[in-house]
């Protein structure tokens, strides 16, 4: 897109305004309130386990449930909130409100795409603080019962949920700007949530498929391989729950590693978007 103004210079000012709007448009979505509640009900759920005596084993059963729930919903969330966000300005034409004003579409894509994962981030947020609260009230309660399971101190690492969900944020940044992406070409939203869902579980699964170009010897599948590998963000690295609901510390540099793994999809997936927006007729 030409800006209005050849002189008008690409700022970060209107992204964070396009952002803003967005957070808060998603903020008032029913999806977003039915979430919340939902989080509130696993936090609920999670007191029932106080009648079941499973020791401090129990804690494990409930960290995974919790990290289960970030997982899944926050996933879920952030396709369907994206996708909405996204193809309704297109749909109910105030997309091309917005853009008639000294914008550009780049902007447009960015600001979008920081507003919908800034919401998906809140709720990942609200998830664990609701996890946290659950694991330290049954584990006191469990300390009581159990008292000899804890005599080296508390077992649950806080820290470490913390450091999931934040590493739960980032996969849901690769995965909304997947659906920004399909959303700028897309003739629906149903089109767009569709393919973000497939490209989570391809992305889930996409380990398989760099197994496979490791051991294939056909120089054809092997290329095909390689080309799905990279073309695809690989999942399967941020599912590090099962390790951190064991105690054991993750070393810093995975959290630097997983980040600009995600930036560079990110970045990628952003600016083909960008170019691809640029090309639609609205």
């Amino acid at each position: 897109m030409k800006a209005p103004n050849d002189k008008l210079r690409w700022s970060l000012r209107r992204v964070r305004v396009i952002a803003g709007n967005t957070f808060r448009e998603a903020v008032r979505m029913k999806l977003f309130l039915a979430m919340t509640i939902l989080a509130i009900g696993a936090l609920a759920s999670s007191f029932l386990f106080q009648e079941f005596n499973f020791g401090s084993s129990e804690l494990k059963f409930i960290a995974d449930f919790g990290f289960g729930g970030m997982t899944v919903f926050g996933s879920a969330l952030a396709i369907i909130v994206t996708a909405q966000l996204f193809y309704g300005e297109i749909e109910h034409r105030t997309a091309l409100t917005l853009l008639a004003k000294p914008i550009y579409r780049s902007e447009f894509v960015l600001g979008k795409f920081l507003g919908a994962w800034a919401t998906v981030a809140c709720f990942l947020g609200m998830m664990t603080t609701c996890l946290i609260f659950a694991l330290w009230w049954r584990e006191t309660s469990i300390m009581v019962e159990y008292p000899d399971d804890f005599q080296d101190g508390r077992i649950v690492r806080y820290g470490a949920v913390i450091g999931f969900s934040a590493i739960q944020a980032l996969r849901i940044g690769i995965l909304c700007s997947v659906v920004v992406l399909f959303s700028t070409y897309a003739s629906s939203s149903l089109f767009a949530m569709v393919m973000g869902v497939l490209i989570w579980i391809v992305g889930q699964l996409q380990h398989i498929t760099t197994e496979a170009w490791i051991a294939v010897d056909n120089w054809l599948l092997k290329g095909v391989y390689a080309l799905a590998s990279f073309a695809l963000p690989n999942f399967h690295l941020f599912d590090v729950g099962d390790k951190l609901a064991l105690g054991e510390n993750l070393p810093g540099a995975i959290y630097g590693k997983l980040g600009f793994y995600s930036l560079l999809y990110v970045s990628f997936y952003l600016a083909v978007a960008s170019a691809s927006f640029n090309r639609r007729e609205l």
